[in-house]
């Protein structure tokens, strides 16, 4: 494998640890530094920062991070705190759980995604629960409810 000394550069400039082609990692990684990972990882990954997987990447665990790029291999469950991202070369098994997840039109996903502004937004729903619709209402008695229940401000 070639070293591409930009890509190092690059990731030494920006506090970016980064984990190559060709190195296979098991364990738990912490910390507050971007985490470039381009390898393979098998574990738990948990940063107050950026998590980039990279087209060669394959990453099977648990993660969380405050934001999530993907475009290589991934399978467990990412939570991030701001944003995850599903890019074009992506293949995605498992949960998602972030307050904004953006999935590209050739990501492959295979799971499920919990859109949560914070922990509280975590609850399950139970399995068979039907939820309670508002009963039909005209357009007119529509506006009358929203301007009852908002006195003051007009429609």
């Amino acid at each position: 494998m070639k070293l591409n000394r930009r890509l190092l550069e690059k990731t030494q400039n920006t506090n970016t640890t980064a984990i190559f082609e060709g190195i296979s990692v098991k364990g738990n990684v912490n910390g507050s530094h971007n985490l470039f990972l381009d390898g393979e990882f098998e574990g738990v990954i948990d940063l107050t920062a950026l998590l980039l997987v990279g087209k060669t990447g394959k990453l099977k665990g648990e993660v969380k991070a405050q934001y999530v790029i993907i475009e290589g291999d991934v399978e467990g469950k990412v939570t991030a705190k701001e944003k995850v991202e599903l890019r074009d070369t992506a293949k995605y098994r498992g949960e998602i759980f972030a307050p904004a997840v953006m999935i590209s039109d050739n990501a492959f996903f295979d799971g499920s995604v919990r859109m949560q502004k914070n922990e509280r937004d975590l609850l399950p729903i139970s399995p068979g629960k039907k939820i309670a619709m508002p009963e039909e209402k005209s357009l007119d008695e529509f506006i009358e409810l929203e301007r009852s229940n908002n006195p003051g401000k007009e429609s």
